[in-house]
């Protein structure tokens, strides 16, 4: 067993990477469809967001993004996994 073996259990009190943030990022499949969210990507700026976005999701026809900070979402009950909002 490795050093690193024995350590996989201790506790993390720090974010993993730097100091990066997160940003939310929102495609349009297609010109005609609404724009859906289809997840987050964490990057020190918004140009690197987007080259990340852009190697997740190449195939479509606009992507959007915004800071996480800027997103506030408010629901009446939990939502299941696969639900949606």
């Amino acid at each position: 067993m490795t050093a690193n073996a024995d350590r996989r259990h201790e506790a993390v009190d720090q974010p993993r990477g730097r100091d990066d943030r997160e940003w939310e990022v929102f495609v349009r499949e297609t010109g005609d469809e609404p724009l859906t969210h289809v997840g987050s990507v964490t990057a020190s700026d918004e140009e690197r967001a987007h080259e990340q976005a852009e190697t997740l999701f190449s195939d479509v026809a606009a992507i959007w993004l915004c800071p996480d900070s800027a997103v506030n979402r408010y629901t009446e009950s939990a939502l299941v996994p696969g639900e949606r909002a």
